[in-house]
């Protein structure tokens, strides 16, 4: 249950999504607008995918659906459970994953409070200003919960009913799992939210260090494994599970994940990719496609990991 701040900062951020959805300039603009609405998070291009997979039609001929078969077939149930009137589920999932962030950064302080409880001792004294109180605790985590619910970044994506609020909505739940240390539940959201986007991909190595601790709080061989091939193998049903949704067939790779490793729309949006290959000659295209993902994907991923290996939550962040 809610408490009585809590329920007034998520009234204020649902009273505000909604009176906005019923301004319909200010919806249009945002359902048009490039900062928020992209090739990968197009609503308008979901409801084309839905009609044509009623159709018996493959969304993934062109360069239609870049969504994969099984959000397609979420979005699909909520289409036909809404009569088409979604905007109640946008608003739904936005405030959840504020509520979710929330919870993540409460969480987060009170694990920091313990520790400087532990090596308080360590502390020079002229520095106590500087130290997390318990008041101190609860005041931040009302400000995370404020500004996660009159945020203009997502309250814009929201009313430009972008399928990215249930992408963040995902992401969160997996930090949320995450910080909890709930292993399953944190694999099956990084998995399902990897095989959306692909670049979450690369919390498996934050999850290698928090999960990998027995009780004597040394890392594991043994559970560094478990982790892996948890991994490996819910990764490799929900692509088996794309595979058959889509008619036992393949197709779907192209439109989703070489599409978003390529970049062959040049849509533009608030990225730098469509700006930069915009301006390229094409002889250098695969090289700094290659640099830019690698850049995402694996230059920094190492090192990362090796400095910040004994704080998994801030590289996580």
């Amino acid at each position: 249950m809610l408490d009585h701040i809590e329920s007034t900062y998520v009234g204020i951020g649902f009273a505000l999504r909604i009176f906005l959805f019923f301004q319909t300039r200010i919806r249009n603009y945002f359902e048009e607008s490039g900062e928020f609405v992209t090739p990968l998070n197009s609503w308008k291009r979901v409801i084309e995918g839905i009609y044509l997979r009623k159709l018996n039609l493959s969304p993934f001929v062109g360069s239609i659906v870049h969504e994969t078969p099984l959000s397609l077939f979420f979005y699909s149930k909520l289409h036909a459970i809404t009569n088409g009137h979604v905007e109640g589920l946008f608003i739904a999932a936005d405030l959840l994953s504020a509520i979710l962030t929330y919870k993540i950064a409460h969480r987060v302080l009170t694990q920091l409070f313990d520790q400087e409880i532990k090596e308080k001792s360590k502390y020079k004294k002229d520095s106590e200003l500087l130290w997390l109180t318990e008041a101190n605790i609860q005041k931040s985590a009302y400000a995370v919960l404020l500004c996660s619910m009159i945020n203009p970044l997502s309250i814009g994506t929201c009313l430009a009913k972008s399928s990215l609020v249930f992408h963040n909505l995902l992401l969160t739940m997996t930090f949320y799992f995450f910080i909890t240390y709930q292993l399953l539940p944190f694999i099956i959201t990084l998995c399902l939210t990897s095989s959306i986007s692909l670049y979450p991909i690369i919390l498996i190595a934050p999850a290698l260090l928090q999960f990998s601790k027995n009780n004597s709080n040394n890392r594991s061989i043994i559970r560094i494994c478990l982790v892996i091939i948890l991994f490996i193998i819910v990764s490799f049903g929900i692509l088996i599970l794309n595979f058959f949704l889509n008619h036992q067939s393949w197709s779907f790779i192209e439109s989703t994940y070489s599409f978003i490793f390529h970049v062959p729309d040049y849509t533009p949006n608030i990225g730098i990719f469509w700006y930069f290959f915009t301006e390229m000659f094409d002889h250098f295209r695969s090289l700094f496609v290659w640099t830019f993902q690698m850049h995402v994907l694996l230059l920094y991923l190492l090192p990362f990991t090796i400095r910040l290996r004994k704080w998994p939550q801030l590289l996580a962040e």
